[in-house]
């Protein structure tokens, strides 16, 4: 009695399944790695460091400031008044944000442009008692991503 080597398709489907199950947690990583990666791309670091220093949770120095100026679009900066403007604005709301915070990001794009809004909650025995909305707008154009727009609203 001889034994028959061919390949059944029972098998074949078998092993496809098996293949899948192996391969399954490698998708995965690469899915969670991918996400992780557009998320935190320059520009999303740009529009973060650009809301945290105007609701006044970086440190209001000038040089932050100017650091922060580079990325900013030149009629931006002087509706801000500058520097100056920037690092008064930072020490002002620095005042009114003390304790313990809470921050709630949302990243949307649209070819070019990247809105990030942040949604920043005070917290007073820990309960909120104030929310303060930052949006934040961003290009990327010829000369690299420059934000174009800062939007700071206090809320109850």
């Amino acid at each position: 009695m001889a034994l028959k080597r061919g390949v059944k398709v029972e098998d074949a489907v078998i092993g496809a399944f098996v293949l899948l199950a192996l391969l399954y947690p490698l998708l995965i990583a690469y899915l969670i790695h991918s996400q992780r990666e557009e998320e935190s791309s320059e520009e999303i670091e740009v529009l973060r460091r650009a809301y945290l220093f105007v609701a006044g949770l970086e440190d209001c120095s000038p040089e932050v400031a100017s650091r922060l100026a580079e990325h900013m679009e030149g009629k931006l900066l002087r509706k801000l008044g500058g520097v100056a403007g920037l690092t008064k604005l930072c020490v002002e709301n620095a005042k009114k944000v003390r304790g313990n915070v809470t921050i709630e990001e949302e990243v949307e794009r649209s070819g070019k442009l990247i809105m990030m809004e942040a949604v920043i909650g005070v917290k007073e025995k820990g309960v909120v008692k104030r929310r303060i909305r930052v949006e934040v707008y961003g290009y990327t154009g010829t000369g690299g991503f420059k934000v174009t727009e800062i939007e700071y609203a206090e809320g109850s």
